[in-house]
């Protein structure tokens, strides 16, 4: 029953090993799957978005509104006197429109009806029409407080704007990185492959010299050890295949249920891109901002802090707002009587008034200081910081570049002499002359400086990437 078990277990792992789809990795397959929805792409709209919501809801504050009231009262309380008496039930409502205007200003119309009756008037009704009008006479008086508002959330969302592209096109480098990492796996899995078989010819050939005499069972142990080693090498390289392929399945949910292939690519025509990237970029002697977003993030990030020191200088002001209201009104006996004397007979009522709010205690001045020194220290730390990365991925990235480039030219020096010398010591093998741990030496040398050559064509391709993330609109050819 057991053995029944394990089969069917077995034969439901070959069926969906059959049934996994395979997709063939490829800088274009990467590239389509950014666009459409990845979701670091999407958690970027929503940073991105969520700018713009603040925005639309400031904006919110200068729309139409319709606004309503209604009220019931009811009392059986006795009057003082005679002469003054007690008005129960007083019904009212109001609905109208109102408008908050970007210049410090609100208006509003209305339609109003307003219903009492006491002792003396039996439903007495007053109906009409009202305009209100409110203004700023101080602190946002003409809109000024409302204008600096409104630029600074217009440059919070242009700026959210051009990080949005930043960072979409840093994630997206973030994935060529690791495309690139598979593909400097897959050359270094190559050469050890072709070490690999070149181990176990030597192994048959160590085991007839044993037989014939000729060597020493050492010899054989030798081949045998050298055979475990570039296979652990080789698991090695294997497993790190796996982890990148991990990581690209964790940022692009899509791949997760699927076989991963790397496709086809050509190291020659990458070489030739990234030379002549590397001398475009080598030529500007200053940052070359033309190619950067974050000139532009410079200039909206000082427009946004000078806007934004007005709010704060105006924080302690005083609030003095102007608010009156026009009434035009008929008031009779009943609704329908009222809003006939409304119209043969009304009249108008004019209402204004002063309100004002004046900060006495200290905490405003001390919460106006403090906002006042965030806004501050929040401009120059951002500012800084965009600087410093402007100016420093350009002049030490040429520079590491340059570095790398003679490493790999030491490399592929260190490389050719390696082949000369093994060629001469397999010779001298072949001769007696050398022993087989001299051979094997060489054997390990070369691969060792093939691999770390490979390595560093990779670290040079991962660094003109991270050049890209802040020169996001560099004209190079490999910058796709």
């Amino acid at each position: 029953m057991k053995i029944l078990k394990v089969a069917s277990l077995v034969a439901l792992m070959g069926a969906n090993t059959i049934a996994q789809e395979t997709i063939t990795l490829t800088e274009d397959i990467i590239k389509k799957e950014v666009n459409n929805s990845a979701p670091n792409t999407l958690a970027i709209e929503a940073s991105y978005l969520s700018v713009e919501f603040q925005r639309e809801l400031f904006e919110e504050n200068f729309d139409f509104n319709l606004v309503g009231s209604a009220n019931y009262y009811k009392t059986s309380e006795n009057s003082f006197t005679p002469q003054i008496p007690v008005s129960s039930p007083i019904k009212s409502y109001k609905v109208g429109v109102e408008k908050g205007l970007g210049t410090g200003m609100k208006i509003g119309v209305n339609t109003f009806s307003e219903q009492m009756t006491s002792s003396y008037v039996n439903k007495g009704t007053t109906n009409g029409f009202g305009a209100q009008f409110s203004m700023d006479l101080y602190k946002n008086f003409l809109g000024r407080l409302t204008s600096a508002q409104r630029e600074v959330l217009k440059e919070s969302v242009q700026r959210a704007d051009l990080q949005k592209g930043i960072q979409k096109k840093s994630f997206y480098l973030t994935l060529r990185k690791i495309y690139w990492s598979l593909v400097a796996n897959n050359e270094q899995l190559k050469i050890s492959k072709e070490l690999l078989e070149l181990s176990k010819k030597q192994l048959v050939d160590s085991k007839k010299k044993y037989r014939n005499k000729i060597a020493e069972i050492s010899e054989v142990s030798r081949s045998e050890s050298q055979i475990a080693d570039r296979k652990a090498r080789i698991i090695n390289l294997q497993y790190q295949k796996e982890v990148l392929i991990q990581q690209l399945k964790e940022l692009l949910p899509n791949f997760s249920n699927k076989e991963v292939v790397l496709g086809s690519y050509s190291i020659d025509n990458t070489s030739k891109e990234l030379l002549s990237c590397i001398a475009q970029i080598s030529s500007f002697n200053e940052a070359p901002l033309q190619y950067s977003n974050y000139d532009e993030i410079l200039k909206s990030l000082q427009s946004e802090y000078s806007q934004q020191r007005k709010i704060t200088n105006s924080y302690n002001a005083a609030n003095v707002n102007l608010i009156s209201e026009v009434r035009r009104l008929g008031k009779t006996e009943g609704y329908s009587n009222a809003w006939d004397k409304f119209s043969d007979d009304g009249r108008t009522s004019f209402s204004a008034g002063i309100e004002v709010k004046i900060p006495l205690g200290g905490s405003t001045s001390k919460s106006e200081e403090l906002q006042r020194l965030l806004d501050k220290k929040r401009f120059i730390s951002q500012k800084e910081e965009i600087v410093a990365k402007v100016n420093a991925y350009h002049s030490q990235v040429v520079k590491n570049i340059k570095l790398l480039q003679q490493v790999i030219q030491q490399q592929n020096i260190n490389s050719e002499k390696l082949s000369i010398t093994l060629k001469h010591t397999k010779k001298k093998y072949n001769q007696a002359r050398v022993s087989f741990r001299d051979l094997i030496l060489d054997q390990d040398a070369l691969l060792s400086s093939n691999l770390l050559e490979v390595q560093s064509q990779l670290s040079i391709i991962t660094t003109l990437m991270d050049y890209f993330t802040v020169y996001t609109e560099m004209p190079c050819k490999i910058n796709n």
